[in-house]
């Protein structure tokens, strides 16, 4: 996961890009469909993955399992 350090500027890390993805969320959005949207934000697909993982150990988002979309918590 890239935190801002003395390297990694806060625009290239995931608490930034966290943000971001979280202000353009739409409830009960697909996983897949989200990173369609929005996936010029990354750098790959293991960067929207850590920046998901972020938010869900935040609690800002959960995976509602039974229609595989995501929704805020």
């Amino acid at each position: 996961m890239l935190v801002p350090n003395k390297t990694i500027s806060l625009n290239e890390s995931c608490l930034y890009r966290s943000a971001l993805l979280l202000s353009k969320l739409k409830d009960g959005i697909s996983v897949i469909e989200l990173y369609q949207a929005e996936k010029r934000m990354f750098l790959d697909l293991s960067d929207f993955i850590d920046v998901l993982d972020l938010l869900f150990v935040l609690g800002k988002v959960v995976l509602d399992e039974d229609n595989g979309v995501i929704k805020y918590a």
